[in-house]
């Protein structure tokens, strides 16, 4: 039979005859007294009572950061970051220190909270471009990019690999027979017709002319010239600045029962920063942000003028509640 044995002095989980009937029962206070199963299991339940579906904040851990999703101010989604290798809530506070005889501190004076949220993402994001820049994508269905070929000549002639535009008759923007040593060399001009270092274009066939012998076949030459392609395209305009987003920090935590839960930081303003680089190289390129919590809340039902963040610790497959 299992048993639970306590030491108690005036329990608060027992009724008034109860107590009356232990003082006649024990003269020590602190007696030790012995359950059945029946009483063991009505004593945990007057002792947990609903804690063992309440969460412990003070053991979770953080164990899994997922995504950040932003959404604008009036709550239209705007992006998701879901490939972050890090991110940082940074809190601080200014404290002013009162003073009296001596300068012995006598109180404090504090103010000017501040939160900063910051990150990387493993992947450069489009959306956060947008936050960052203050631009808008556009899908264009054409566009102009500079382009460069390596081609070869072959009887007099070479062919672009795509069709160059711009001005007729100075499509292309330069053209060098290459060195031996790999090096630009000899830069020819476009002209209506071949001749001696000059070369005529067809931008309908793409066709490249060289005057007769002028260039012996496989002669390495490199294009410059600009063709229209379909993409999207964001501009960092000198005129429109960074924005301000909601945002929704989701991660998973544990806690020290190995009880999974989710946990999400709002930020109801983020105050995006338009100070970030893109570093391109040898290493990845990763799409680093930060932002700056404003009080004043976010538009609609969800927004609190004094709250910079709060913080949710939630199971995930719970029921909602009423």
């Amino acid at each position: 039979m299992n048993v639970l044995t306590y030491f108690r002095s005036r329990s608060s989980y027992m009724t008034e005859s109860e107590l009356e009937e232990d003082k006649a029962r024990y003269l020590d206070p602190w007696s030790v007294r012995v359950l059945d199963a029946s009483e063991v299991a009505a004593l945990e339940n007057k002792i947990l009572g609903g804690w063992t579906n309440m969460v412990n904040i003070a053991d979770i851990s953080i164990t899994t950061l997922e995504t950040i999703k932003a959404y604008g101010l009036d709550g239209t989604p705007r992006f998701i970051l879901d490939e972050l290798q890090n991110a940082r809530i940074a809190n601080t506070q200014e404290k002013e220190d009162v003073t009296g005889k001596g300068g012995r501190k006598l109180n404090s004076l504090k103010k000017n909270k501040a939160v900063t949220i910051s990150g990387t993402n493993g992947l450069v994001s489009g959306g956060l471009l947008e936050a960052q820049t203050g631009g808008t994508f556009e899908e264009k269905n054409s566009t102009p990019v500079a382009w460069t070929d390596y081609l070869t000549v072959s009887s007099n002639k070479a062919t672009t690999n795509y069709k160059a535009i711009g001005t007729a008759g100075a499509e292309i923007e330069g053209l060098y027979v290459k060195n031996s040593n790999g090096t630009m060399g000899t830069k020819l001009e476009q002209a209506a017709s071949a001749s001696e270092g000059k070369f005529a274009y067809a931008p309908a066939t793409k066709e490249l002319t060289f005057a007769e012998g002028a260039l012996e076949d496989g002669t390495e030459i490199v294009v410059f010239y600009t063709r229209n392609i379909k993409g999207s395209v964001i501009t960092n305009d000198s005129e429109k600045y960074s924005e301000k987003l909601t945002l929704y920090i989701d991660a998973f935590g544990e806690d020290l029962c190995g009880r999974q839960y989710r946990i999400q930081f709002y930020v109801p303003r983020a105050d995006f920063s338009g100070d970030f680089d893109i570093e391109l190289g040898d290493n990845q390129t990763v799409h680093a942000f930060e932002a700056e919590s404003l009080a004043g809340g976010a538009c609609g039902a969800l927004g609190n003028s004094g709250a910079l963040w709060t913080y949710t610790i939630f199971d995930g497959d719970a029921a909602d509640a009423a």
